[in-house]
């Protein structure tokens, strides 16, 4: 979500930014169809929360196959993770869902190309929905450039931080 909300905030705001390094970014739902779709899902999963409350639903959204791969993240940093996510109350995650979900944010595809900062893509090798995303943004922004991190999923920044964070020292030293 984080680089969903940079993303919006950058499109909208495009002259307060130098620079975007946006991980596992998704510009949005193009089809009005699937966007309905994806809103009835997160319709349904917020229930689902509220219902079985926070420690259920982890045990469920853990197990996804987009989430799976958090498995990979040092066992430390997993523990402090965990910690935190079950502080969450099932109020405030049901609303994530349906506020911030994907369904509920614009989509941003039209609007990439108000984006002239020189743009850092980030996608983990394993996660292939977000790669071909991460691809697709990339020959809509001549400006960006794409890096694939080897042995990681959907959180490369913390399943593989040391080849994530060379990626972004480089990119900044270009800047």
């Amino acid at each position: 979500m984080g680089a969903r909300a940079a993303l919006l905030h950058a499109i909208t705001n495009p002259t307060h930014w130098d620079a975007l390094i946006l991980i596992s970014a998704n510009p949005g739902i193009e089809s009005a169809a699937e966007r309905s779709a994806r809103a009835a899902s997160d319709t349904g999963l917020a229930q689902r929360i509220i219902r079985d409350g926070v420690p259920a639903f982890l045990e469920f959204w853990q197990q996804t196959a987009i989430i799976r791969s958090q498995q990979h993240i040092r066992a430390d940093w997993r523990g402090s993770m965990q910690q935190y996510r079950l502080q969450h109350t099932a109020a405030g995650l049901a609303a994530s869902v349906e506020q911030f979900g994907q369904a509920a944010c614009p989509n941003l595809w039209p609007q990439l190309n108000k984006l002239q900062c020189p743009i850092l893509l980030i996608s983990g090798e394993h996660d292939l929905k977000y790669c071909t995303i991460a691809e697709r943004m990339q020959r809509a922004q001549p400006q960006a450039q794409w890096i694939k991190i080897p042995d990681a999923g959907h959180m490369p920044h913390l399943e593989a931080p040391e080849a994530t964070a060379t990626a972004i020292r480089r990119f900044v030293q270009q800047l």
